[in-house]
Protein backbone atom coordinates (compact mmCIF):
# COMPACT_ATOMS: atom_id res chain seq x y z
CA UNK A 1 0.00 0.00 0.00
CA UNK A 2 1.41 3.33 -0.89
CA UNK A 3 0.41 7.18 0.73
CA UNK A 4 -3.23 8.10 -0.75
CA UNK A 5 -3.08 11.14 -2.75
CA UNK A 6 -5.70 13.35 -3.73
CA UNK A 7 -5.33 11.39 -7.22
CA UNK A 8 -6.12 8.67 -5.55
CA UNK A 9 -9.33 6.89 -6.89
CA UNK A 10 -12.05 5.11 -4.24
CA UNK A 11 -14.75 2.95 -6.10
CA UNK A 12 -12.13 1.89 -8.40
CA UNK A 13 -12.41 -2.31 -9.77
CA UNK A 14 -10.10 -4.08 -7.13
CA UNK A 15 -6.65 -5.27 -8.93
CA UNK A 16 -5.15 -8.55 -7.31
CA UNK A 17 -1.73 -7.99 -6.01
CA UNK A 18 1.48 -8.70 -7.80
CA UNK A 19 3.07 -11.24 -5.51
CA UNK A 20 0.60 -12.87 -2.70
CA UNK A 21 2.99 -13.61 0.33
CA UNK A 22 2.45 -17.58 0.65
CA UNK A 23 1.43 -18.04 4.10
CA UNK A 24 -0.64 -14.34 3.72
CA UNK A 25 -4.73 -15.26 4.18
CA UNK A 26 -6.96 -11.84 3.91
CA UNK A 27 -9.41 -12.33 6.36
CA UNK A 28 -13.41 -10.67 6.01
CA UNK A 29 -14.11 -10.42 9.63
CA UNK A 30 -12.70 -6.81 9.76
CA UNK A 31 -15.63 -4.90 8.31
CA UNK A 32 -16.09 -1.31 7.50
CA UNK A 33 -17.70 -1.22 10.81
CA UNK A 34 -15.05 -2.49 12.90
CA UNK A 35 -12.86 -0.21 11.09
CA UNK A 36 -14.67 2.94 11.67
CA UNK A 37 -15.25 1.93 15.13
CA UNK A 38 -11.38 1.66 15.90
CA UNK A 39 -10.36 4.80 13.32
CA UNK A 40 -13.37 7.01 15.63
CA UNK A 41 -11.86 6.34 18.71
CA UNK A 42 -8.45 6.54 17.85
CA UNK A 43 -9.40 10.29 16.28
CA UNK A 44 -11.51 11.17 19.84
CA UNK A 45 -8.45 10.36 21.55
CA UNK A 46 -6.54 12.79 19.71
CA UNK A 47 -8.66 16.04 20.04
CA UNK A 48 -10.71 15.74 16.65
CA UNK A 49 -14.23 15.72 16.39
CA UNK A 50 -15.10 13.07 13.32
CA UNK A 51 -17.96 11.65 11.82
CA UNK A 52 -18.29 9.46 8.71
CA UNK A 53 -19.24 11.05 5.75
CA UNK A 54 -21.98 9.62 3.40
CA UNK A 55 -20.86 9.72 -0.07
CA UNK A 56 -22.93 8.34 -3.36
CA UNK A 57 -20.25 6.44 -5.33
CA UNK A 58 -20.61 4.13 -7.86
CA UNK A 59 -18.31 1.01 -8.44
CA UNK A 60 -18.57 1.74 -11.74
CA UNK A 61 -18.18 5.76 -11.61
CA UNK A 62 -14.39 6.18 -9.68
CA UNK A 63 -13.98 9.53 -8.09
CA UNK A 64 -10.58 10.94 -6.87
CA UNK A 65 -9.85 11.92 -3.38
CA UNK A 66 -10.20 15.82 -5.07
CA UNK A 67 -13.35 15.35 -6.12
CA UNK A 68 -14.40 13.99 -3.28
CA UNK A 69 -13.55 16.53 -0.69
CA UNK A 70 -14.79 19.43 -3.56
CA UNK A 71 -18.58 18.14 -2.95
CA UNK A 72 -18.58 18.04 0.26
CA UNK A 73 -17.20 21.79 1.34
CA UNK A 74 -17.37 23.23 4.65
CA UNK A 75 -14.86 20.59 6.54
CA UNK A 76 -11.93 21.43 8.76
CA UNK A 77 -10.04 18.46 7.10
CA UNK A 78 -10.92 14.72 5.22
CA UNK A 79 -9.43 11.17 6.44
CA UNK A 80 -9.50 8.73 3.69
CA UNK A 81 -8.27 5.23 4.68
CA UNK A 82 -7.68 1.42 2.64
CA UNK A 83 -7.47 -1.16 5.07
CA UNK A 84 -6.51 -4.88 4.49
CA UNK A 85 -6.65 -7.57 7.59
CA UNK A 86 -4.28 -10.84 7.10
CA UNK A 87 -3.68 -13.83 8.63
CA UNK A 88 -0.42 -15.67 8.52
CA UNK A 89 -0.54 -18.92 8.82
CA UNK A 90 3.46 -20.56 10.28
CA UNK A 91 3.12 -22.93 7.20
CA UNK A 92 3.11 -22.58 3.57
CA UNK A 93 1.27 -25.80 3.39
CA UNK A 94 -1.59 -24.56 5.72
CA UNK A 95 -2.28 -21.99 3.29
CA UNK A 96 -5.96 -22.55 1.79
CA UNK A 97 -5.15 -22.96 -1.93
CA UNK A 98 -7.78 -20.54 -2.76
CA UNK A 99 -6.30 -17.68 -0.78
CA UNK A 100 -5.44 -15.53 -3.81
CA UNK A 101 -9.37 -15.49 -5.11
CA UNK A 102 -10.91 -15.01 -1.86
CA UNK A 103 -11.65 -13.39 1.90
CA UNK A 104 -12.02 -15.62 4.55
CA UNK A 105 -13.25 -15.61 8.20
CA UNK A 106 -11.49 -16.30 10.82
CA UNK A 107 -13.30 -19.46 12.27
CA UNK A 108 -12.79 -20.90 8.82
CA UNK A 109 -9.37 -20.26 9.16
CA UNK A 110 -9.12 -22.12 12.62
CA UNK A 111 -11.00 -25.01 10.81
CA UNK A 112 -8.50 -25.00 8.28
CA UNK A 113 -5.35 -25.27 10.15
CA UNK A 114 -6.55 -27.41 12.74
CA UNK A 115 -9.35 -29.82 11.55
CA UNK A 116 -12.06 -30.44 13.80
CA UNK A 117 -10.90 -28.05 16.76
CA UNK A 118 -12.69 -24.46 17.78
CA UNK A 119 -9.41 -23.30 18.56
CA UNK A 120 -5.93 -22.84 16.90
CA UNK A 121 -2.46 -22.19 18.18
CA UNK A 122 -1.16 -18.62 17.99
CA UNK A 123 2.56 -19.54 18.26
CA UNK A 124 4.44 -16.76 20.02
CA UNK A 125 8.30 -17.23 18.35
CA UNK A 126 8.34 -16.00 14.83
CA UNK A 127 7.46 -18.47 12.15
CA UNK A 128 10.47 -20.74 11.71
CA UNK A 129 10.26 -22.29 15.23
CA UNK A 130 6.52 -21.92 14.90
CA UNK A 131 5.06 -25.46 15.71
CA UNK A 132 3.16 -26.76 12.57
CA UNK A 133 -0.97 -25.80 12.70
CA UNK A 134 -0.66 -22.55 13.77
CA UNK A 135 -0.98 -19.48 13.02
CA UNK A 136 2.23 -17.11 13.26
CA UNK A 137 1.30 -13.49 13.20
CA UNK A 138 -2.30 -11.33 12.14
CA UNK A 139 -2.34 -7.42 11.22
CA UNK A 140 -4.31 -5.10 9.94
CA UNK A 141 -2.43 -3.17 6.84
CA UNK A 142 -3.61 0.96 6.64
CA UNK A 143 -2.94 3.17 4.22
CA UNK A 144 -4.58 6.75 5.19
CA UNK A 145 -4.67 10.13 4.56
CA UNK A 146 -5.93 13.16 6.44
CA UNK A 147 -6.04 16.40 3.91
CA UNK A 148 -6.60 19.51 5.61
CA UNK A 149 -9.35 21.50 3.22
CA UNK A 150 -6.95 24.84 3.27
CA UNK A 151 -4.65 24.37 -0.03
CA UNK A 152 -5.51 20.08 0.69
CA UNK A 153 -2.47 19.43 1.83
CA UNK A 154 -1.83 16.18 3.47
CA UNK A 155 -1.74 16.76 7.54
CA UNK A 156 -0.37 13.25 8.14
CA UNK A 157 0.33 9.98 5.96
CA UNK A 158 0.09 6.77 7.09
CA UNK A 159 1.56 3.37 4.85
CA UNK A 160 1.99 0.19 6.23
CA UNK A 161 4.95 1.18 8.30
CA UNK A 162 5.94 4.51 6.33
CA UNK A 163 4.89 7.74 8.06
CA UNK A 164 4.82 11.46 6.89
CA UNK A 165 3.76 14.29 8.62
CA UNK A 166 3.98 14.76 12.31
CA UNK A 167 3.50 10.95 13.89
CA UNK A 168 4.48 10.92 17.59
CA UNK A 169 8.65 10.82 17.42
CA UNK A 170 9.00 7.35 19.35
CA UNK A 171 9.40 3.85 19.14
CA UNK A 172 6.74 2.19 19.89
CA UNK A 173 5.49 -2.01 21.33
CA UNK A 174 2.04 -2.85 20.16
CA UNK A 175 0.73 -6.75 21.51
CA UNK A 176 0.98 -9.06 20.28
CA UNK A 177 4.91 -9.41 20.56
CA UNK A 178 6.81 -12.54 19.64
CA UNK A 179 7.68 -14.33 22.44
CA UNK A 180 9.05 -17.75 23.28
CA UNK A 181 5.18 -18.85 24.45
CA UNK A 182 2.31 -20.60 22.41
CA UNK A 183 -0.90 -20.58 23.31
CA UNK A 184 -4.24 -20.95 22.10
CA UNK A 185 -6.76 -18.42 20.59
CA UNK A 186 -10.13 -18.96 19.14
CA UNK A 187 -11.76 -16.44 16.45
CA UNK A 188 -13.21 -13.91 18.80
CA UNK A 189 -9.43 -13.75 20.63
CA UNK A 190 -7.56 -13.56 17.00
CA UNK A 191 -10.23 -10.47 16.28
CA UNK A 192 -9.81 -8.83 19.27
CA UNK A 193 -5.71 -9.03 18.95
CA UNK A 194 -5.69 -7.57 15.55
CA UNK A 195 -7.91 -4.72 16.58
CA UNK A 196 -5.98 -3.81 19.72
CA UNK A 197 -2.85 -3.86 18.30
CA UNK A 198 -4.05 -1.42 15.11
CA UNK A 199 -5.59 0.56 17.96
CA UNK A 200 -1.97 0.70 19.95
CA UNK A 201 -0.27 1.83 16.44
CA UNK A 202 -2.54 4.16 15.38
CA UNK A 203 -2.08 5.98 18.97
CA UNK A 204 1.09 6.37 18.10
CA UNK A 205 0.84 7.42 14.65
CA UNK A 206 -2.09 9.71 14.35
CA UNK A 207 -0.93 13.32 15.86
CA UNK A 208 -2.86 15.68 18.40
CA UNK A 209 -5.25 18.00 16.79
CA UNK A 210 -3.26 21.65 17.67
Amino acid sequence: MGFIRKTTLFKGPWKPAAQIEPRAVDIQDIDDGVMEEILVTALKEKGYRPFPLGVSLAPSSPITVEEIMASNPGLDAYLFCFYSPNVYVSRDQDTPKDHDRRSFGLQEIVELVNPGGHRVIWAGPRAARAPQGSISHAFIYVSMTMFGTSGGWPLFEVADSQVGGRPTPKLWSCPPAPTDQNYWADAAMIQRLMCNNLACRLDHLIPKNP
